[in-house]
């Protein structure tokens, strides 16, 4: 769960700011994040993180939030690579 946390600090703000140029910074935080978890488990780790992007997107209605649909799709990318 620290490492959901430590992931999602990184991008909570970056998605509040919506600035896509940021979606290296993000992409990395992602993978950090999938990387410490055991390779059986990381399906359910993008799903985790993937919940609390949407969950975050959700909480700010009405803002652009360019940033947060390109880190659902970076995640979808890589659910379907897992496969």
């Amino acid at each position: 769960m620290a490492t959901l946390n430590k992931c999602m600090s990184v991008l909570r703000p970056l998605i509040s700011e919506g600035d896509t140029n940021a979606i290296g910074t993000a992409e990395e935080a992602v993978n950090e994040y999938v990387a410490a978890a055991p390779a059986t488990d990381r399906k359910d780790a993008l799903l985790n993180v993937q919940q609390a992007v949407q969950a975050h997107r959700d909480e700010a209605p009405g803002t652009y939030l360019p940033l947060a649909d390109a880190v659902n799709n970076y995640i979808e990318k890589l659910m379907r690579s897992l496969e």
